[in-house]
């Protein structure tokens, strides 16, 4: 059942239910000092609306009041949960590819010879790739997109993304013998 909440139920919906996604928040650990609290009370409230349309009984019994809150509890916590595990994944690859940069960061006083070839070379290595193969590598190595971002973005499957990775790196495999030569 698909119901919506109108404007004149909003505020007596959320008068009484509001206080769900702060029992969540709490259950979960997230206390008001969070840097992301305020994000995490929109994602509940979103949640909430999002139980109340899809709850399938009659919530103007009271016996599927009760039911309701349950409902919503859990539905708002799965959200809040997908949620922190996102900024959790999202942590781990900015950790990743902070360490990634201070490797390839060469010390003081120790000039990067390949460094300046690389971006001689850039222009003509992308001629080599198909404008697929080029946007992966844009989407991989500038924006830092997973595969299955980057597949989400060009509406195509992951197995897709994953051979335009394949074939760039064996176009792009010519270049990097060079740049060790």
């Amino acid at each position: 059942m698909k119901r919506k909440l109108t404007e004149e139920m909003e505020h007596d919906f959320f008068f009484v239910h509001e206080s769900i996604v702060y029992g969540v928040l709490r259950k979960c650990g997230i206390r008001f000092n969070h840097p992301d609290y305020d994000d995490y009370v929109q994602i509940g409230l979103l949640k909430l609306v999002e139980a109340y349309e899809t709850f399938p009984e009659d919530l103007c019994q009271e016996a599927y009041f009760y039911q309701f809150t349950g409902y919503a509890f859990q539905k708002i916590r799965w959200g809040i949960i997908d949620e922190m595990r996102k900024a959790i994944k999202n942590a781990e690859r900015e950790t990743l590819i902070g360490e990634a940069l201070d490797r390839s960061v060469p010390e003081e006083g120790v000039e990067s010879d390949s460094d300046w070839l690389v971006w001689e070379l850039m222009p003509t290595m992308l001629k080599y790739l198909t404008p697929n193969e080029q946007q992966y590598l844009r989407d991989a190595a500038i924006d830092q997109l997973s595969i299955t971002d980057i597949a989400k973005k060009h509406n195509v499957s992951r197995k897709t993304v994953y051979e335009w990775r394949k074939k760039t790196a064996i176009k792009l495999a010519h270049f990097k013998a060079v740049l060790k030569s």
